[in-house]
């Protein structure tokens, strides 16, 4: 397994591996690993059986000296690179790069500058001159960190030159390494350049074999940029599971499905998963790799969607089909996991839909959504599978660990603990250390998609309900606390005071009676809990209400004088001898009295509305239901008294100028739908919440399991 350097002044070796490892290198460096390998066993043998005695540090700091002697710019990082199965055995760090140092300080700098600085600037024409010039520049070290032309090309991200030196360099130097441990494809990798990784490979085709000083591959490389998916699936084609990367089952599997999960590559994971399945059980000390990763991924699911309304419409219309195959232009004529050739073509493929997503990003985005939510959860569905066909019962519950259980809990995950109680109906019972059961967890975090997901299983919700926590606090004690994180997702204070008011009763409903009047360690009950908890956001409530209430008083009131004073100066005056209005029998007259009207008293009627929050007595349970019924009813007392307004406003003008602009209705109505659009576009989300909130099913929202 490759290991992270780790040195101190205990790192030793035995006398036997200086001598030992000074002569094979300078005989053959190709074999050089083969040796530390096989003497560090010889030396591992005998020092366990007390005959080899060990060098001081000291003394490893001579030797390495002297064997630095030896080490040239390119030896150097063959020398990092030797690791075995059992320990590092390597000379100290330090000791390695004091020798970088001294060679650098021998590097003519001054002479490659030019076609450094060259190449960083992409000048193909300096860079060719230089080459000419010089042709033993196309395989020297340029840098002071071993790195040639192709390196520094490709670091600095000129893939058109990377392109052209390919064809000018011997096929050799293309899988060298810098004393970083990088081929130039590693570099590539971590761009979006298809082609320079396409002109690499053609040239040769182990490049994706080779690793770095950590055993990771290029394929590694192109993920942990997360930029360019097509150069991740470019990759996954061309990279197989052999020597010396073995990156679908050696060491390094595990953090190439990792970063593929918390990249949300989940298509070309499960692709991965079905030609290696392997790759579906590996674990670690916190359980599945997998698994792990995407429990800490709400946006990776539908439940932790955060679209507006509109958005939201879009998901659930928008039609998606997953494949699990590469783009298309990668895939050529690679068969698919059911043997075929690959049949099945995208769903939005001559379609309007496929028009349209192009043309508005937006669907764009959220057909990308769903289909990442989809792939999600196929993922956890494909992983539970593998592993409930396992009969060992201790393995599947240490891979599905209790943190994994926990992050899912807390997060809203309810697409994988729905997956999980389906394969294994046990987990439901995990108890997580210092956090509590399933239902406590939830009930913390304030996750009602979780709660009404324990709800399909009355009975163990119930129990779960009526444990107590490791402190002795009752369940309806966890509802008490805030949760202050939660309510960053919730508008205005005073419906986040509703929000936990409305969590507190639905969990007291479901706790035993006697729970209301037991007290915790602190010698507090439940509500006398709630009470102190909320102290803060009481105040908050209020200050809330009384601001809101007083600036749309404001607006009602000006409202309210202004539709007043227009019902007693009609617009074209009153007939002298009757005194009744001269437009009397006109329809767009009836329109101004009749919207003037109802702008006046829905303006009266949400002043006193607004006027009743303000004089309110302010108690908790008031931000349950009578305050937010009030301030609703006087927000949409408030927005249609300006509609009217705007009504009334339009049909006015239009009697005074009509008879010189016929068509000036048509420009009165647009310029009048303008302060209801921006009314109804900046309040109108809130007020629906609010609504939601109140009038809605807060908590429980019906959830299938079975």
């Amino acid at each position: 397994m490759l290991l992270n350097i780790e040195v101190n002044h205990t790192n030793c070796i035995c006398a036997c591996c200086i001598k030992l490892l000074t002569d094979t290198f300078l005989r053959d460096k190709f074999h050089f690993v083969s040796a530390c390998k096989t003497n560090t066993k010889f030396c591992t043998e005998n020092n366990m059986a007390g005959s080899s005695p060990l060098m001081s540090f000291d003394d490893v700091k001579d030797a390495a000296s002297e064997f630095g002697k030896i080490m040239t710019m390119e030896n150097i990082g063959a020398l990092l690179r030797v690791r075995t199965s059992h320990y590092i055995f390597l000379f100290p760090y330090k000791l390695v790069m004091t020798q970088l140092l001294s060679k650098a300080r021998g590097f003519d700098h001054s002479y490659y500058h030019p076609l450094h600085i060259a190449i960083l600037k992409g000048d193909w024409k300096s860079t060719k001159a230089f080459l000419d010039n010089d042709p033993n520049a196309m395989t020297s070290k340029v840098t002071i960190v071993g790195r040639n032309a192709l390196h520094v090309a490709a670091v600095g991200g000129q893939w058109q030159l990377v392109e052209k030196l390919v064809q000018l360099v011997p096929t050799e130097t293309l899988a060298e390494l810098d004393l970083m441990g990088c081929t130039c494809l590693h570099y590539v990798a971590m761009g979006e350049s298809i082609n320079a990784a396409k002109a690499l490979v053609a040239k040769n085709p182990s490049l994706t074999q080779l690793t770095d000083f950590k055993g990771f591959t290029p394929l590694i490389y192109s993920i942990t940029s997360a930029r360019c998916k097509e150069m991740v699936w470019y990759l996954v084609l061309n990279t197989t599971d052999e020597r010396p990367g073995c990156p679908f089952s050696g060491p390094s599997s595990v953090q190439l499905v990792a970063l593929l999960t918390a990249a949300g590559f989940h298509d070309i994971t499960l692709y991965l998963l079905q030609r290696y399945p392997n790759l579906a059980s590996l674990s670690d000390s916190n359980g599945s790799i997998i698994l792990h990763v995407l429990s800490k991924l709400p946006s990776n699911f539908q439940s932790g969607l955060k679209f507006g309304i509109w958005k939201r419409s879009i998901y659930h219309c928008i039609p998606v089909e997953l494949d699990y195959l590469p783009p298309s232009q990668l895939r050529g004529d690679l068969k698919d996991s059911y043997g075929g050739s690959s049949h099945r073509q995208s769903y939005f493929g001559g379609t309007i839909w496929n028009a349209i997503q192009y043309l508005v990003p937006s669907i764009r985005q959220v057909r990308e959504a769903k289909l990442r939510h989809l792939s999600a959860v196929r993922l956890v569905e494909f992983v539970c599978s593998e592993v409930s066909t396992m009969n060992d019962s201790q393995f599947w519950q240490s891979f599905v660990h209790p943190e994994i259980i926990f992050n899912a809990t807390s997060s809203g995950i309810v697409e994988i603990l729905k997956i999980c109680f389906q394969f294994f109906p046990d987990l439901v019972w995990t108890h997580v250390p210092n956090e509590g059961n399933v239902a406590q967890i939830a009930i913390m975090n304030r996750q009602e998609k979780v709660f009404s997901l324990l709800f399909k299983m009355p009975i163990i919700c119930k129990f779960l309900i009526l444990t107590l926590d490791e402190s002795q606090n009752t369940t309806s004690h966890l509802a008490a606390r805030i949760a202050s994180p939660q309510l960053a997702s919730v508008s205005g204070a005073a419906f986040q005071m509703q929000k936990e008011l409305q969590w507190f009763k639905e969990v007291e409903k479901w706790d035993h009676p006697l729970h209301k009047e037991i007290k915790n360690p602190d010698g507090k009950t439940p509500w006398q809990l709630f009470r102190e908890e909320h102290k803060t956001l009481l105040e908050e409530a209020k200050n809330w209400m009384k601001d809101t209430s007083n600036s749309c008083m404001l607006v009602a009131t000006l409202i309210a004088t202004v539709v007043f004073a227009a019902s007693i100066t009609v617009p074209g005056g009153n007939n002298q001898d009757k005194g009744f209005p001269i437009y009397l029998s006109d329809y767009t007259f009836m329109m101004f009295v009749v919207s003037d009207a109802l702008a006046l008293f829905s303006s009266m009627a949400s002043l006193l509305m607004f006027l009743s929050i303000l004089t309110a007595h302010y108690a908790e349970e008031d931000f349950l239901k009578r305050l937010p019924e009030r301030i609703i009813l006087g927000l949409a007392s408030l927005f249609f008294s300006i509609v009217t307004t705007m009504i009334a406003f339009g049909a006015a003008l239009d009697l005074l100028i009509r008879e010189r602009l016929k068509w000036v209705y048509i420009v009165i109505a647009l310029l009048a739908c303008v302060p209801v659009a921006l009314f109804a576009k900046l309040q109108l989300p809130l007020f629906i919440q609010m609504v939601i909130s109140t009038y809605g099913s807060a908590i429980y929202h019906p959830q299938s399991l079975w």
